[in-house]
């Protein structure tokens, strides 16, 4: 819906005035025959004249309306906000006109007020929709540059941009009152220092304010940009709607505040004279008492030095006995440990000895023939073949070679007897008979039941030199 149309032949239309704005009747284009072709000036499609259940005269959209028209997508509560606003605007006396849009298509005025003996004009924007601060300022600039002055109003609470831009809040009508301004109108305090928002003045009677010049969208100065919005309540805003006379009380306070604070400097800059002086005069008696300190300490330091050199030299004949002892001591150490290393390569020789004549008992064909056992041992209780990684008795597993289950270990083949002490819990020993099974439980070291033997026959067994 739109308040505006172009005629065909008297051009723009205005549905919320008496005669159209071009000296006709509204029953010289609602439901007349033949049908006038009135336009959309938005988009250009056509229009026809509509009256609401309430007697509210607008123009709608013939069927097929492009979808981008923004006069066919604005609301109810949108068009009545404009109306109202037309209304307020020529109430004061001012010429309003209706969704007049730039002639370079920069900007679309919901309304445009102009007056001619003054000069100046208006654009009065109703916004309802979401819009960012920053786009907000940007349609703002663009009025500027045409030489338009603007003020935004929306009902809409939670708006981040009111105080930040020429706006205001307003409230809804209820009842008998109209549209009312709910924040963006402010006064200033000055028993407080702060800006407090006014609320409650009609709609009409800001927009005559402004019109009339009684009231500007002001500046607020640095520190007073934290404005009472209600009880108890702060906003920060940078921008106020607010009489003259509000703007002089923050002019004086400002000046007020100006002097105090410069009375403040004033009397901390003598606070900080007579502490300076204060610092000084205190300052110099710690001096001389440093001074004093000074020559005490450097007869007690001479004092002191004569007894510590004393004292060094005591520590320095301790300190030489000390390390001879240490020298003996570690001369001590060295020897000993060369003995025990001497004692553990003889060992150690002593068990490869042994180890050596363990296996040379066996040649390789029996090592085979045990190995073969052992394999079929394996796959009949578990389904793997035991293999050994190496074929070398590994001191590790007491001169025995282990057997794995893939990664697993799964025992050890003719471990020493002597070296079963090695071998990890419960591991599984392999030997070839019985013999070899009283030798390796003589020990006492692993448990029968650990050992398994496969009753291989002696005969074969052969003398290694």
């Amino acid at each position: 819906m739109a308040f505006t149309a172009i005629h065909p032949d008297l051009g723009r239309i205005d549905a919320s005035l008496l005669d159209l704005g071009a000296g006709l009747d509204w029953t010289a284009v609602y439901r007349v025959r033949p049908r006038i072709a009135l336009r959309c000036p938005e988009c250009g499609h056509g229009v026809h004249a509509k009256l609401s259940p309430r007697g509210l005269q607008y123009f709608a959209h013939d069927p097929g309306r492009p979808p981008e028209c923004q006069l066919s997508s604005e609301s109810m509560e949108h068009h009545l906000l404009k109306l109202e606003l037309a209304t307020s605007i020529r109430a004061a006396g001012w010429h309003a006109e209706l969704e007049v849009r730039g002639e370079d298509g920069a900007w679309r005025a919901d309304v445009l007020a102009d007056c001619a003996d003054r000069g100046t004009r208006w654009a009065w924007e109703a916004q309802l929709s979401p819009i960012t601060t920053f786009e907000l300022l940007t349609r703002t600039a663009k009025y500027y540059d045409a030489g338009i002055d603007v003020c935004w109003v929306t009902p809409r609470t939670g708006t981040p941009w009111i105080g930040a831009s020429p706006c205001i809040r307003v409230a809804e009508p209820e009842g008998d009152a109209g549209w009312s301004v709910a924040d963006g109108l402010g006064r200033f305090d000055e028993r407080r220092g702060a800006w407090v928002v006014v609320e409650g003045t009609s709609l009409a009677t800001f927009v005559r304010w402004v019109m009339e010049e009684k009231i500007s969208c002001h500046g607020i100065l640095t520190r007073y940009r934290r404005v009472l919005v209600g009880k108890g309540r702060k906003a920060r805003r940078i921008d106020i709607w607010t009489s003259g006379r509000s703007i002089a009380a923050e002019k004086r306070h400002d000046a007020m505040r100006q002097r105090q604070q410069e009375w403040r400097q004033e009397q901390e800059r003598k606070a900080a004279q007579a502490e300076r002086e204060r610092i000084a005069r205190e300052q110099a008696a710690r001096e001389e008492q440093e001074r004093k300190r000074q020559l005490e300490a450097a007869e007690k330091h001479r004092l002191w030095k004569i007894e510590w050199d004393r004292e060094q030299e005591r520590l320095e004949a301790e300190r030489l006995a000390r390390q001879e002892l240490e020298r003996q001591a570690e001369a001590e150490r060295r020897e000993r440990e060369a003995r025990e290393d001497a004692e553990r390569a003889e060992r150690e020789r002593l068990e490869q000895d042994a180890a050596h004549t363990w296996w040379a008992q066996v040649s390789e064909a029996q090592l085979r023939e045990l190995l073969t056992a052992i394999a079929r041992h394996a796959v009949n209780h578990t389904g793997i073949t035991a293999l050994p990684r190496q074929h070398q008795p590994d001191p590790a597993f007491a001169y025995g070679i282990a057997l794995y289950l893939g990664t697993r270990l799964y025992g050890v083949v003719r471990p020493h007897p002597a070296n079963l002490n090695r071998l990890p819990p419960g591991l599984a020993v392999f030997v070839r008979n019985a013999h070899e099974v009283e030798q390796v439980l003589a020990r006492g070291v692993i448990e029968p039941e650990q050992v398994v033997h496969f009753d291989l026959p002696e005969h074969e067994q052969l003398q290694f030199t």
